[in-house]
């Protein structure tokens, strides 16, 4: 019996031994668990290619001059000799005139013409008659004879008018039979070709509309030519800016475009901001999820150099400050940085994970990216956190944005900045932008980004 106490007592020490120890390993790892995180970047990641959630605007390649080519309602096309999308060179033949419903008309008018001369012919005639007939007549029918003379005199005149207005015609019909065949202005590509498109002779001796004025919208004098053609070579870029953002544009503003299959970029400045003809195309876009929409204007950038663009290609436009520079050094966001009496100081990730306020020395400062040169303090391999109100030193360092607590940090679950939940970051309304299926920009609802408040255009 004492031997079966003691075996009981040993099982209950035991017991409660486990049980101390389960305690203890829970209480331990509810504390580890509910240790605050902050959340670092690496230095490199900062400095390394270009941010999507900067503002992009989508644009295509056009062509600076574009010249419209009419058709006399009066004559009759025989044929069509180009087609929409084709290249042709200036002088290419664009299309034929009906030579014979021109020849009958040619016949009809020198028929009339001979009528006019006949019966003025006539009218002489009975002139010269009359005349012999009042030198004979006695004087109280001397009145009457001048009478008859001067209507006819008068009818003379109107008929030789006529004759000479006939005279005109004949010349010009003679003159359209030479130039039957309509040619190309200048070299370029088939835009449009509208087969509603009349334009009467007498409306304009040219079948040119010619548009070299950068104005190329739905109010060009060409968007009603029979064909419309432009010019080939000399490009520049039309883009569209929502009513959201294009007020803080300028014309002369510095822009980069980017080509959506490849690294290649071009620079260039914005010569037009056309507010007065809003994008009609079916590019408005949504900013809020209630689906109110945005409208769109263009606006045009005259490009530095064209080498390597294609007419009608898809590109991508920013704000050129400089983002395209390579800058020696390390160079930090200005919001990273404290400024402080004793220095500049930023949070960085410390040997044993934890943050810590880091002294560094600040260099150039670029006004343009609102970056500071970083001379000594950090290295490209460091982790840096922005300052938040809410972070410590000492505080454990994550580099997954999934381990950051979303209660009152005011960062989400995907790692974005949510002023509304929490957070201090002076954030700047942009317009955001997403990857699509096929690995383009489209933009989507501006929402707070974590940037900061530049005041260029976002």
């Amino acid at each position: 019996m004492k031997k079966k106490g003691i075996i009981i007592l040993i099982v209950v020490l035991l017991a409660l031994a486990g049980a101390a120890g389960a305690i203890y390993y829970v209480l331990h790892n509810k504390k580890a668990s509910n240790e605050e995180l902050v959340y670092a970047t690496k230095i490199s990641d900062l400095n390394g290619g270009y941010d999507l959630t900067e503002s992009r605007y989508m644009g295509t390649v056009e062509s600076q001059e574009v010249k419209g080519v009419n058709r006399d309602s009066d004559k009759k096309v025989k044929e069509l000799y180009v087609k929409e999308e084709d290249e042709v060179k200036a002088g290419d033949v664009l299309f034929e005139y009906d030579t014979e419903s021109m020849e009958l008309q040619l016949r009809q008018l020198e028929l009339e013409l001979t009528s006019i001369n006949n019966n003025i012919a006539t009218l002489n005639q009975q002139i010269a008659s009359l005349t012999t007939e009042k030198a004979a007549a006695p004087a109280e029918e001397q009145l009457s004879y001048s009478a008859q003379i001067q209507n006819l005199q008068a009818q003379v005149n109107q008929a030789n008018y006529d004759a000479s207005a006939k005279q005109l015609e004949i010349d010009r019909q003679k003159l359209s039979m030479e130039n039957t065949k309509v040619v190309a202005p200048m070299d370029g590509i088939i835009k449009t070709i509208n087969e509603n498109n009349s334009t009467s002779s007498s409306d304009n001796n040219s079948n040119y509309d010619n548009n070299n004025n950068n104005n190329n919208n739905s109010s060009d004098s060409t968007s009603n030519a029979y064909i419309t053609i432009m010019a080939k070579g000399d490009y520049r870029i039309k883009a569209t800016a929502s009513e959201l953002t294009v007020r803080s544009m300028t014309e002369g503003q510095s822009m980069i475009v980017r080509s959506r299959v490849d690294d290649s970029t071009w620079t260039g400045t914005v010569t037009k901001i056309d507010l007065e003809h809003p994008d009609n195309g079916n590019s408005n876009e949504y900013y809020s999820s209630s689906g109110t929409t945005a409208t769109k204007y263009p606006f045009y950038i005259s490009l530095d150099s064209t080498d390597g663009l294609m007419l009608g290609q898809h590109v991508y436009v920013e704000a050129d400050y400089g983002q395209g520079d390579v800058k020696e050094g390390l160079w930090l966001d200005e919001y990273y940085i404290m400024q402080e009496d004793d220095g500049a100081y930023v949070w960085a990730e410390n040997a044993k994970g934890y943050i810590e306020k880091r002294k560094v020395e600040l260099g150039e400062y670029d006004e343009n990216m609102m970056r500071y040169q970083i001379l000594s303090g950090l290295t490209e391999d460091d982790y840096i956190a922005y300052p938040e109100e809410r972070v410590k030193e000492g505080m454990k360092v994550t580099h997954n944005y999934e381990d950051v607590v979303t209660d009152d940090t005011g960062i989400s679950d995907d790692g974005s900045y949510d002023n509304a939940t929490g957070g201090d970051a002076d954030s700047n309304d942009t317009e955001a932008y997403d990857l699509n299926t096929e690995g383009s920009v489209d933009e989507i609802a501006p929402q707070e980004e974590f940037v900061p408040d530049s005041g260029e255009v976002q």
